[in-house]
Formats: C-alpha cells, structure tokens, sequence
C-alpha cells in the first residue's frame, strides 16, 4: 500500500499541469498505468488523490456498508466516486488537473501536496496554511486512541507481570 507523507509545493501552468513529487510517484505501483484517482474532498476546499487500490476498497466498502439505493450509498457514490477521475501521469512525472477541479480548490500557480498516508491531497498553499493551523489547534492536547481488535488480544497487558516463561517475574 501506498505511504504518502510530507508536503511539496509545485508550480501549475496555465494547461492545468503540475509536477507529482517524486516521493509520490515512487509510492505508486508500477503496474497500475502510471495514474492515480482524484476527487473534491467532500470535506474542504481541496482535492483527494489516491491510487487504484484505495479507490476501489472505497467503492467496495460503500458497497458493503450501505444498503443498496439507500440515500447513504447514493450520497457516498456521488461525491466520491462520481466525481473521482483517473489521471495519468505523463513521462515527465506531471498530471493535467481539470479546470473543475482547479475551480474547486481554487488552484491558481501553485498547488500545495500533502501527505496523508494512504492518501493526499492538493490545496492551494495559502488555503492549506490556515487549514493546518486549524487542525493543529484542534490536535492540540489529543492523542491517539489504542488500537482496538484482534492484534491486540496476545500481547501483554500492563499489569500482566509474567515473564515469557509464564513465572511470575517477581520470583
């Protein structure tokens, strides 16, 4: 799976062509055509890029989650998988966002990527700087909730005072 991380900001040309970063493009898998998935976040004013995989583990669990024709899987394939469209990249390692999209972010000569670990998303850099320092405040103080599930049943708990021998560590 794809690991997408750091920010890096390119000029866009009046054709709508930006630069990938190459950290991106080297996260990409070599037999998915050289192309990734964008779509308008349906959260703020920026684009979501994936790659094949992701975008269609979205549409599998849309699929599996929502009854089908049920307003939620409606609502969900519109603003995601409606809108998701493929884009190539070319052999100079540039994409072509459509004016749409451009519109959208409101993307003028430079686009802003940011990682988002299986995702990332392209802003205009301006629009992203007041973003993060919005989720930064909200961040602030949090943390990461425990993982939860099967992967945590074998290890030790922190009370559990056995060693790996299964004697009480004490002894």
């Amino acid at each position: 799976m794809a690991l997408f991380t750091g920010r890096h900001e390119n000029k866009v040309d009046k054709k709508g062509r930006v630069s990938l970063p190459a950290d991106y493009r080297a996260e990409l898998a070599p037999d998915q055509d050289r192309a990734i998935y964008v779509f308008p976040s349906p959260r703020v004013d920026a684009l979501i890029a994936v790659d094949r995989d992701f975008i269609q583990g979205l549409s599998d669990r849309i699929e599996r989650e929502f009854d089908m024709f049920s307003d939620e899987e409606e609502d969900f394939s519109a603003v995601i998988l409606a809108d998701a469209q493929k884009i190539s990249i070319d052999g100079d390692g540039r994409i072509v966002l459509p004016p749409d999209f451009i519109a959208f972010a409101d993307i003028e000569a430079r686009a802003l990527f940011v990682g988002g670990g299986s995702r990332f998303q392209i802003w205009r850099p301006e629009a992203y700087k007041e973003h993060a320092e919005r989720s930064r405040a909200r961040a602030k103080g949090r943390t990461l909730p425990r993982r939860r599930g099967p992967s945590n049943e074998n290890r030790p708990r922190r009370d559990d005072t056995r060693d790996d021998s299964g004697r009480d560590s004490d002894e």
